[in-house]
């Protein structure tokens, strides 16, 4: 199982159109869980950080195969996948940044 996590700017005063972003994400679940089945992606995350008046979003996906992910979300024609890429390019300014893993472990096959 494979880690990432970005962290990437929010633009400038779109800090509560992020937040309905991801609560219209969350009230299209069965949407999302169908795109991240096809991805082969286990755990999808998504965090608000912020730097003063600076805001962030840091998002962390889990999969057997991230470049898989990739490039079937890439591909996709979902209609949810779409939105998503969209808002992505329209609320966070370029230079994501995939943050340096310390560690990652869980207890499931235990």
């Amino acid at each position: 199982m494979k880690t990432v996590v970005i962290r990437q700017k929010i633009k400038p005063n779109a800090i509560n159109e992020v937040k309905q972003w991801f609560q219209t994400l969350r009230e299209r679940k069965t949407e999302v869980l169908e795109s991240m089945k096809n991805e082969g992606i286990v755990v999808e995350s998504a965090f608000l950080d912020n730097h003063g008046e600076e805001f962030f979003l840091i998002y962390y996906i889990k999969a057997e195969n991230i470049e898989h992910a990739y490039e079937v979300f890439n591909k996709s024609t979902l209609e949810i996948d779409i939105y998503f890429k969209n808002k992505w390019d329209q609320l966070l300014s370029k230079g994501r940044v995939v943050l340096e893993e310390l560690l990652d472990l869980n207890n499931l096959s235990l």
